[in-house]
């Protein structure tokens, strides 16, 4: 398009500069969210999954996370990438947290827990972070499910993580608050309600049939198969990393998911790829399509 002249006034004359300027505007690009599910430690499949996404330099404009996931959802929200998420997965003592000090409501109450994510969430409330965050918990009074979108997110992680009999619940008002995998292990439906265009989903479940070893195993078995009926995860782009037995709570299988994690996603690269580019044309022959993030 052709612009105004600029005028440059010289000893010898007048020389006009004709200004040449493209205002066509930038390709609209998805929305793209992420959602993480819980299964305890086996929640560094996760770190795996965003590493080649990095790698790919595939955007993540969301996210959400059940569990696990949830903490995942939070630290990546906060600014933190993968490797400073494995450096906390694998040199961060998990033992510590895992003290059993049994009570009516549990074996292990996980006062360190909140304050670890408090801390590496720098206090921020989940509307202050750098992208949507959306978090998953149970409420076991009102027997539903509940979205933080608000609020103190270390207190939401440590709700949405609150293995039942495992960890006792946390109390937030008429509230009692449990692990989110109870309803939601794998919540894309809320980036869908952010205005997400593509939603892409790590989901940890994986049916095994080894008999299980400790109590950590029976309890989230027993969930597992309470809610295997209703499990149907709708996302555009489904990553299931775990392709064996791994006990929830193992930490020497942290490096080893991480591995199923990334290999799960670089397995399946280049179809996310072929998905963001179809997005792309689809969005910019379609303007009303693009999404619109609703904070």
């Amino acid at each position: 398009m052709l612009c105004h002249p600029l005028v440059e006034t010289k000893k010898g004359g007048v020389l006009l500069v004709l200004g040449f300027k493209n205002n066509k505007p930038e390709p609209k690009k998805p929305v793209i969210g992420v959602t993480f599910s819980g299964g305890g430690l086996k929640g560094a499949a996760h770190i795996g999954v965003i590493k080649v996404l990095e790698e790919y330099g595939v955007p993540i404009h969301m996210v959400s996370g059940t569990s696990i996931g949830s903490a995942i959802a939070a630290l990546y929200a906060s600014g933190y990438n993968w490797r400073q998420m494995d450096i906390l997965f694998t040199k961060f003592p998990v033992e510590d947290m895992l003290k059993i000090r049994p009570s009516r409501m549990g074996l292990i109450p996980a006062t360190q827990y909140i304050e670890l994510i408090r801390v590496c969430t720098k206090g921020l409330k989940i509307e202050e972070m750098s992208i949507p965050l959306r978090i998953v918990a149970v409420d076991l009074v009102q027997w539903r499910k509940v979205v933080f979108d608000k609020g103190d997110t270390a207190s939401a992680v440590r709700a949405s993580s609150a293995i039942p009999a495992i960890f006792t619940p946390v109390k937030m008002g008429d509230m009692l608050l449990a692990d989110g995998y109870l309803m939601d292990n794998c919540p894309t439906e809320e980036l869908y309600k952010l205005g997400a265009d593509l939603v892409l989903a790590v989901d940890l479940f994986f049916p095994s049939y080894e008999e299980p070893k400790h109590i950590f195993d029976v309890v989230m078995r027993s969930i597992d198969v309470a809610t295997l009926p209703g499990r149907n995860v709708k996302a555009d782009w489904i990553v299931t990393p775990i392709n064996k037995y791994v006990s929830v709570m193992d930490k020497k299988m942290i490096p080893e998911c991480q591995r199923m994690g990334e290999e799960a996603a670089r397995a399946k690269i280049d179809e996310l790829l072929t998905l963001i580019e179809n997005k792309t044309k689809e969005l910019n022959t379609n303007p009303k399509k693009f999404g619109r993030i609703n904070q």
